[in-house]
């Protein structure tokens, strides 16, 4: 029996769809000079390896975990073979596919698998059920970029009502803002970005009603303890264990179909501050670049997430 068909023995998946697992798309290192030093004050709680991103999923009873590009590999990263071979040395079981990267152990299959956070020119886009080694390209009209999904990943209009310079919510500068909602395929209710006295998350909920667009609920995590706050809950029953294509377009299906639940638990402040002194840190020390191994038809360089 496959890892793939070990997890369809659940009665439902909790699925987030939208984590950067940590701020910074590296582990952790030994810092080598006072600005990393510094800077590794900031990502003390990052992990170290996939097995511990696999621990926190495990301890978070998280299902499927999708972990976030942005303009970086991270997922490829993540799931080389260096790192797979860590995690099975931690006792994962690990099975690979084109889509998700399955890992057992004490009993409990984890699905990792891939979406990339796109910026374009009018806000941010988030596709999830990305072939591995595929990429996204920057800074294109929503259009343009939408077009690009032609593998059938789901198209997510993530935090969508941010105001916040440079994470742009894409429906909230809309000059028509209808008519690009029905382009995507969900609203994210988003977890880091929804404070308590902000008016984002509620417009996410009002809109989605309004459009009749389903709303998911994922952390957009960027720090370790950000998995298993918010989650969307599938039944297994609705969904197909045939291949791993076939269980990413039948979820797929379920949310365009609004056939999940979610689970809602904005991120505390002081985790939301751990990202922003890290993104400042980047742009003091790095200029916020970072250079990032090429995809066949990727950038050389990408902005560090």
């Amino acid at each position: 029996m496959t890892l793939l068909e070990e997890l369809a023995q659940n009665k439902e998946l909790k699925v987030d769809f939208h984590n950067h697992g940590q701020t910074g798309s590296g582990f952790r290192k030994k810092p080598r000079n006072l600005i990393e030093w510094i800077k590794s004050l900031f990502l003390s709680e990052g992990f170290d390896d996939l097995s511990q991103l696999l621990d926190q999923a495990r301890d978070s009873d998280i299902d499927v975990l999708y972990i976030t590009n942005f303009s970086d590999t991270r997922y490829e990263d993540w799931t080389s073979r260096e790192q797979l071979d860590l995690a099975r040395l931690a006792g994962y079981k690990i099975e690979q596919g084109n889509y998700y990267t399955f890992a057992k152990k004490d009993g409990k299959v984890i699905a990792l698998g891939k979406s990339q956070e796109v910026p374009t020119k009018q806000g941010h886009v988030l596709f999830a059920g990305i072939k591995r080694g595929e990429k996204f390209s920057d800074g294109r009209s929503l259009d343009e970029t939408i077009k690009e999904a032609d593998d059938g990943e789901l198209k997510i209009a993530d935090h969508p009502f941010c105001g916040i310079k440079g994470q742009n919510g894409i429906i909230a500068h809309s000059r028509n803002r209808e008519k690009d909602a029905k382009k995507f395929d969900a609203f994210e209710r988003n977890g880091n970005f929804y404070l308590p006295f902000s008016f984002a998350d509620k417009k996410a909920v009002k809109y989605s009603n309004r459009y009749n667009i389903p709303l998911l609920t994922n952390a957009d995590g960027h720090h370790p303890k950000d998995i298993g706050d918010c989650y969307n809950v599938f039944k297994s029953e609705s969904l197909k264990y045939s291949s791993e294509k076939d269980f990413r377009d039948s979820i797929n299906s379920a949310v365009k179909e609004n056939n999940f639940e979610t689970n809602y638990n904005p991120i505390p402040i002081y985790r939301i501050f751990h990202h922003v002194m890290m993104i400042v840190l980047n742009k003091l020390f790095n200029k916020g670049w970072k250079k990032q191994d090429t995809y066949a038809n990727g950038n050389q360089y990408a902005k560090a997430a």
